[in-house]
C-alpha cells in the first residue's frame, strides 16, 4: 500500500487543522530555526495522531532554508517508495517547478495552499464572497502585496468587527480557490 505524506511548511502556514487530514497521512511539520513558539492548541490537536506526526526543527537560517529541507525530505520519501503520495502544504509557489518535475517522472506529488483543498465539501461563505467582490473591483496596483496587509485589508472591509478566525478562514479559502498565491512573501492575484 502506498504511503501518504503531508509535509507542512510551518514558516509559511501556521493554521493546521488536524481534523481535515486523512488519518492515512504521515505528517511532517517543518519548523524554522527562528520559530521559538508552537501554539499549545496545535501540539494538543496533533497528539492523537501519535507517531504519524513528526516535528522537524531545521538548523540554520537563510533564504529558503526550510524549503530545501522539505525538498530533501521529498526526495528521501520518493526514493524509498515511488508509490508514495506526497503533499506539500505551503503557500510558496517556489515548490511548483520541483513538483512539476516529480510528476513528469511519474511520481505523485502536489502543493496545496490550505488543508481545505483536501476536503471534498464545497465552500460557501457570504463574507468570502464579499471579500472576493471587493478585491475584484480594486485596481490591481492597489491590491495588497503582503499577507499581513491583505489580512488588514479584509479586516477593514468589515470595519474591524470580523473575528480573526473568520479572516484566517477567508484567507485559506482565497488560497484554496487559487484566487491568491504567494511567492517570496509577495501576494499575486487571479481574481
Amino acid at each position: 500500500m502506498a504511503e501518504k505524506v503531508l509535509l507542512v511548511d510551518f514558516e509559511n502556514v501556521q493554521q493546521v487543522d488536524f481534523s481535515k487530514i486523512d488519518k492515512a497521512f504521515n505528517v511532517s511539520i517543518f519548523v524554522g530555526a527562528n520559530q521559538k513558539n508552537i501554539p499549545f492548541e496545535l501540539v494538543d490537536a496533533a497528539q492523537p495522531l501519535g507517531t504519524k506526526v513528526e516535528w522537524v526543527k531545521i538548523e540554520g537560517n537563510g533564504s529558503n532554508a526550510l524549503d530545501f529541507h522539505i525538498a530533501m525530505q521529498l526526495g528521501r520519501i520518493l526514493e524509498s517508495s515511488c508509490k508514495s503520495e506526497c503533499i506539500v502544504l505551503s503557500k510558496d509557489k517556489g515548490f511548483d517547478p520541483l513538483i512539476k518535475f516529480l510528476n513528469k517522472a511519474g511520481l505523485v506529488c502536489k502543493r496545496i495552499n490550505s488543508l481545505l483543498e483536501l476536503s471534498n465539501t464545497p465552500i460557501s461563505d457570504a463574507n468570502y464572497s464579499r471579500v472576493l467582490d471587493v478585491l475584484r473591483k480594486t485596481p490591481s496596483r492597489s491590491l495588497p502585496r503582503r499577507r499581513k496587509t491583505l489580512t488588514q485589508h479584509i479586516s477593514a472591509m468589515f470595519q474591524k468587527k470580523l473575528p480573526q478566525s473568520d479572516i484566517d478562514k477567508i484567507m485559506d479559502i482565497l488560497f484554496a480557490d487559487k484566487k491568491v498565491s504567494e511567492t517570496n512573501n509577495i501576494i499575486s492575484y487571479t481574481l
